[in-house]
């Protein structure tokens, strides 16, 4: 999910979003999540001033949620069409996968809206491996297979995509009762959608699967929409799974009714000790007050110290904010955590550091922020590890985006550990080699960043991964002093549409040297599905949403599986869709 924050120095912005409603250029099947608050103060970046904002907000920290799962054309306009209906009866463009392996089994056909008759989409995806059992893979993502009779649409659930046999062949398994969609109990029977997929392995083949969860309901009172965080566990490596474990719950009561909030629960992330058992998921608290106006968001962790069965109440991550906030901020989102081997925990996000509670000095900054606890997450001291540039706002799509993309993006960080260096590794993509004219973008250069620390001298000085194509959404793995990065990378269709997805690899630092080795065997267009109106043009566009985050692990074969939404399908089985696709590549 995507919730993004707007230039500290934009003031009362009207608005063309309601949280999780239909949008104008945002298809609510889009996942909500967080992005950067402001644009570097150098002037480099233009900020904008509209807003796709769930509220007019009169305040200088503005916020906008995505929402995810629903088509902005269903009721809204039903004229409008996918691109991939027009593949429909016709032969596939691409050629078949391999070596890329599609991990969905048994997929669906959407039978209403603006994909009709397309396969259904998956997106966001999130991968591990067994630290017991390298041949051992289980995966995730927002999977639209499940037909919602209360939506009559097809919305999000949690499913789980395992394989015993290195990622070749894949099993899918639907996570139970953990929406209205899969038979859950209230509270959750409230929820309409579960989303933001993440998951870890603990030890004993256990694995962990954590999930947003939230109602498409819009609350008429102006408080927002009810939404949480739950965990489902398995036990036997990603077979089955137990029943969701709930850390948070807001806007909905005991008894599966609503209730006012006002806060909304955003990207979860979770991590586990391979050796003790201990667990922490992070996530983001969007706070507002009962107008509506955005007031914080800070990062906070909960933890499990008996697998996952019972949790802790939240404790926060980021700094609190205050009246005279000097430095970072709680204005963050996409928190990622890691557990080192001596048990402390890390948390990577991206918040802003300001002068005051303002944000409005010309030193005021996006940062990548790294917190660290050594005492299970009950306090923090957080460091900014380098400075977070903002990608342009497109005006007709209402968020951020890339040179002649629809899709949104944004600059969260993701975070890997090695535990055989004890070393960690943060990424993350930004726009600080975009060309602009007098503030404005001419085209954007995403470019991947990465930076690394041994947790006792601070972080390495960013190095840039890649081509000099625009390349987002990057990941990271690290084993035996072998790191990986992959992402999107406009590399084979510099002045297109057309996505692949690649990686570079090496030792250490020296990663830097590493050159872009291309993972799919054909470029592809990721407007195939997800369709909505232009804000300003109103004219169609495409691809408005391809999943707000990517995914990689690697085993102790040093073999890594790069988790990526791939647009080809499965020729062959189904026509151009959004699937999730992976492959085995051993590291040299």
């Amino acid at each position: 999910m995507v919730v993004r924050r707007l230039g500290a120095r934009v003031l009362a912005v009207a608005v063309a979003m309601v949280l999780g409603g239909a949008v104008a250029a945002v298809p609510a099947d889009a996942a909500p999540s967080g992005a950067p608050l402001a644009p570097p103060a150098s002037g480099h970046h233009k900020l904008s001033e509209s807003s796709e904002s769930a509220h007019a907000v009169p305040n200088p920290l503005l916020k906008e949620v995505f929402a995810e799962g629903e088509e902005e054309d269903d009721g809204d306009n039903p004229a409008l069409s996918a691109l991939c209906q027009s593949f429909l009866g016709k032969p596939s463009p691409y050629h078949r996968l391999a070596p890329n392996v599609d991990a969905i089994v048994g997929d669906a056909t959407v039978p209403t809206g603006s994909q009709e008759g397309c396969s259904t989409a998956q997106n966001e995806t999130t991968i591990a491996v067994n630290p017991a059992n390298p041949r051992n893979i289980v995966a995730g993502s927002n999977d639209y297979r499940i037909f919602n009779t209360r939506e009559a649409r097809n919305d999000a659930s949690g499913w789980a995509y395992t394989s015993f046999d290195g990622g070749r062949t894949w099993r899918n398994v639907v996570l139970p009762q953990l929406n209205f969609q899969t038979g859950a109990a209230a509270p959750l029977s409230y929820m309409d959608s579960a989303g933001d997929p993440a998951i870890a392995f603990g030890p004993g083949n256990t694995v962990y699967y954590a999930t947003l969860v939230f109602s498409r309901t819009v609350p008429a009172d102006g408080s927002q929409q009810a939404s949480g965080i739950a965990v489902s566990v398995s036990h036997d490596g990603g077979l089955s799974w137990d029943a969701p474990a709930i850390l948070e719950l807001d806007g909905v009561t005991a008894a599966g009714t609503p209730t006012p909030t006002y806060v909304f629960n955003d990207k979860e992330w979770i991590a586990a000790d391979p050796k003790s058992g201990k667990v922490y998921v992070t996530w983001t608290v969007f706070t507002y007050d009962q107008e509506g106006n955005y007031l914080e968001s800070p990062i906070v962790a909960s933890a499990s110290t008996d697998f996952g069965r019972t949790w802790t109440g939240p404790n926060q991550v980021s700094p609190p904010t205050t009246s005279s906030t000097s430095g970072i901020t709680s204005f963050g989102s996409g928190s990622n955590p890691q557990v080192t081997r001596d048990g402390t925990l890390h948390v990577a996000y991206e918040t802003s550091v300001c002068a005051s509670i303002a944000c409005d000095q010309p030193a005021d900054h996006d940062a990548v922020v790294v917190a660290t606890s050594r005492d299970g997450g009950r306090t923090f001291r957080n460091v900014e590890v380098a400075t977070d540039y903002d990608f342009p706002v497109d005006e007709d799509t209402g968020s951020e985006g890339l040179t002649g993309e629809n899709f949104r993006i944004n600059s969260f960080p993701q975070l890997a550990y090695d535990r055989a260096t004890d070393h960690l590794w943060v990424t993350w993509a930004d726009d600080r080699n975009g060309r602009y004219r007098d503030g404005e973008s001419v085209r954007t250069n995403g470019d991947v960043l990465l930076s690394g620390s041994d947790g006792r001298h601070g972080w390495s000085r960013p190095a840039t991964i890649g081509s000099s194509a625009d390349e987002v959404f990057p990941a990271v793995a690290a084993q035996n002093d072998r790191v990986a990065v992959t992402y999107y990378t406009r590399a084979y269709d510099r002045h297109g549409i057309g996505l692949d997805y690649a990686y570079t690899a090496g030792r250490g630092s020296n990663i830097a040297r590493g050159a872009l080795q291309r993972i799919t065997t054909q470029t592809a267009n990721p407007q195939v599905q997800f369709v909505s109106t232009g804000l300003e043009s109103g004219e169609v566009l495409q691809g408005v949403f391809i999943g707000d985050y990517t995914a990689v692990a690697i085993g102790t074969d040093l073999r890594i599986h790069p988790c990526w939404t791939d647009f080809r399908g499965n020729p062959g089985t189904t026509l151009p869709n959004q699937d999730v696709v992976t492959q085995a590549i051993a590291l040299h």
